[in-house]
């Protein structure tokens, strides 16, 4: 396995970032007293001296309310997108991992993830249909079993899987 990598398409934020977290108070220009609204508490966000510029346009963060207060366009870099407090973010936050494998062609496409737990996620009907017929079926309790079974499993059927710890 490998470790994960973010790929800054700030799709975890962008969904659940308003869920998850709630300005309180402003305390400095970039000091923020928030509140982590499903599991409780309250923590301090500061907005990283290299995003300050970046976190001052909130535009994007306007049209989208239910996107994370500290998530902005990365400049410069269409789709891309950074979350502008990363070293004082919540603990809800850091454990997150958006998916726990991705699924690639043998050319290098991306057509898959599986997230959550055991969950695929693809509009790709040759990995939907293989993964039905052969991965569903699979009764491994241990996950990083399951995940060596599954890269087996799409292995012969001509994908390449990146499974994460």
């Amino acid at each position: 396995m490998t470790a994960f990598e973010c790929t800054l398409c700030g799709k975890c934020c962008m969904h659940a970032g308003g869920e998850l977290i709630e300005v309180e108070k402003r305390l400095t220009g970039r000091d923020f007293l928030c509140r982590q609204k499903i599991v409780g508490g309250t923590f301090r966000a500061r907005v990283e001296e290299r995003f300050i510029d970046t976190f001052r346009d909130s535009s994007e963060n306007d049209r989208h309310p239910s996107w994370c207060p500290f998530l902005r366009g990365l400049p410069g870099e269409k789709g891309k997108y950074v979350c502008t407090v990363h070293d004082s973010r919540p603990l809800v936050c850091r454990s997150y991992l958006c998916c726990a494998m991705r699924i690639f062609t043998g050319d290098g496409q991306e057509v898959g993830k599986v997230k959550g737990r055991r969950s695929l996620v693809t509009e790709d009907a040759a990995l939907r249909r293989c993964w039905d017929e052969s991965v569903a079926q699979l009764k491994t309790e241990n996950d990083a079993a399951w995940q060596s079974e599954v890269a087996a499993v799409l292995g012969r059927a001509g994908y390449r899987v990146d499974a994460y710890e």
